[in-house]
């Protein structure tokens, strides 16, 4: 009896040992959730650089900032996010959250670029070395320089606007002397003033994720011959309101290095409505 004393004690005493290492080490515990499909937020999802943002789930069926679209598994040989380079982030962001699978999810089949957008997002540190190996993919809308809010389940909004999903397409403010969209705050509008806004008619790509930026001078040559067809895919027989059937914004060094790989090819508000 009273060896099998000592054993009980030896055992509660590493238990109690192996407990304060825990403790004095702050051993990774497993995340207490993985994101799942269909999870909506009510807070902006954060950069790869700064964690999960887990933990604001919210009911889809009332407002909400973002919207769980898919979610996928990291490459064994991916480092902690908070290490990655941005061109890793970029690749595995490219072929996990992609526009094709977002408006999948949503049921949105437009012949323009929407208002929705797919963001990436990774296991904090601490998730990462407890085993977390996910991609969370959400979609969110822009509004203005920011985003808004969602009313309900993005699939349920685009079903209710099936007979109409013009009102989703991005449209934005000529200013300055141009009158053209500006290039560096491009505000995400409603398109309601024919006169005085440019609407987003493509997103072509212009380079691959691998590739170096190859400089401002070499964008603008490519974003204008990718854009230009479209003065002529959107005439509409009437009289360009701003001298000029199209416009474009390409990608400068800042957002090439976070994997933006495609210019946005704009027309005049009028001139697209026309051509319908």
């Amino acid at each position: 009896m009273r060896r099998i004393a000592r054993i009980v004690a030896s055992a509660a005493c590493c238990a109690t040992i192996s407990a304060s290492l825990a403790t004095a080490f702050a051993l990774p515990s497993a995340s207490a959730a993985e994101p799942t499909s269909g999870e909506c937020h009510v807070n902006a999802p954060l950069g790869p650089k700064k964690g999960s943002n887990l933990q604001a789930t919210a009911s889809c069926e009332g407002p909400h900032l973002s919207e769980t679209f898919f979610v996928g598994s990291l490459p064994a040989s991916f480092p902690d996010p908070a290490k990655a380079s941005a061109q890793q982030i970029a690749a595995v962001r490219a072929s996990n959250c992609t526009v094709q699978r977002m408006n999948a999810y949503m049921g949105l089949n437009s012949p323009v670029p929407s208002r929705f957008r797919p963001v990436a997002l990774f296991p904090n540190s601490v998730e990462y070395a407890a085993g977390d190996r996910w991609i969370r993919c959400d979609l969110v809308y822009s509004s203005g320089l920011s985003l808004g809010e969602m009313p309900k389940p993005a699939a349920q909004w685009v079903g209710d606007n099936v007979a109409d999903l013009t009102v989703f397409n991005y449209c934005t403010p000529g200013v300055g002397y141009s009158k053209m969209p500006s290039p560096t705050k491009t505000s995400a509008q409603q398109c309601t003033n024919p006169s005085k806004q440019w609407v987003l008619v493509s997103r072509p790509t212009v380079g691959s994720i691998g590739q170096k930026y190859p400089g401002s001078r070499s964008l603008n040559s490519k974003a204008a011959a990718k854009c230009k067809v479209f003065k002529n895919t959107y005439s509409g027989g009437i009289k360009d309101p701003y001298s000029r059937g199209w416009s474009y914004i390409y990608p400068m060094a800042k957002g090439w290095t976070e994997g933006v790989r495609t210019v946005s090819c704009w027309v005049p508000l009028k001139q697209y409505l026309n051509s319908k």
